[in-house]
């Protein structure tokens, strides 16, 4: 009865760890799928922020108007360059901004996609170390029967 203990048991630890594998595949699957709507709300963030600069850009340029106006100046020469000048480190902000959420929503994905892979390296794995674990119960139970 020994000799057929030692197979079943290396038979469980071979279900064992493919089980295990396939566990591991789930959760880094589910981990993707948060990265994946983190990546999203990244998205949402980068034209919110749009939106919000360019409501910048436009109030400040309206205030900028209207200060000019009240003080009775046409908006030329200084004027018109101090308020370019606003528009011009707004928008940098903005580019700035946007190339940053970009950056972050890349890595995002890439990390989504990292963990689908590691996912499907622990099935393998799973599958390598049950065949192992087979293996070697034929060859404790051929050792012992020998």
């Amino acid at each position: 009865m020994l000799p057929f203990a030692m197979l079943a048991l290396s038979a469980v630890k071979a279900i064992s760890s493919v089980s295990q594998g396939y566990a591991e595949k789930d959760e880094a699957n589910y981990n993707a799928s948060l990265l994946g709507e983190k990546a999203d709300m990244i998205e949402a963030k980068k034209s919110i922020s749009y939106a919000q600069h360019q409501r910048l850009k436009a109030k400040t340029w309206g205030t900028s108007m209207a200060n000019i106006g009240a003080m009775g100046i046409r908006p030329t020469g200084s004027a018109m360059a101090v308020m370019m000048s606003a528009q011009k480190n707004i928008m940098t902000d903005q580019v700035i901004e946007q190339f940053n959420l970009e950056a972050s929503k890349k890595f995002t994905l890439a990390e989504a996609e990292g963990q689908k892979r590691a996912g499907k390296r622990a099935v393998r794995a799973g599958y390598g170390n049950g065949l192992t674990s087979i293996l070697s119960g034929v060859s404790d139970y051929a050792m012992y029967t020998k």
